[in-house]
């Protein structure tokens, strides 16, 4: 296998683990997930389809918790 696929591979499932093991994951919004997801530098389409949302969402709530964080 290719070493970056192994790379994306091993993000993916980093992700994910983070999220099972979080306290009622059923009850994280969107916007906690991405914050949550953005740790492990996925794409906005990987975060969009773990989170069962679309791309722009991701960006447009990326975009927000930027700006608050000003």
């Amino acid at each position: 296998m290719d070493d970056k696929l192994l790379e994306q591979i091993s993000k993916k499932l980093s992700a994910l683990l983070a999220l099972s093991f979080t306290k009622e994951p059923e009850k994280m919004t969107a916007e906690g997930g991405i914050r949550l997801l953005n740790r492990f530098s996925l794409s906005n389409q990987d975060m969009a389809d773990i989170l069962g949302t679309t791309k722009g969402t991701v960006e447009v709530l990326k975009s927000k918790n930027k700006s608050k964080h000003k």
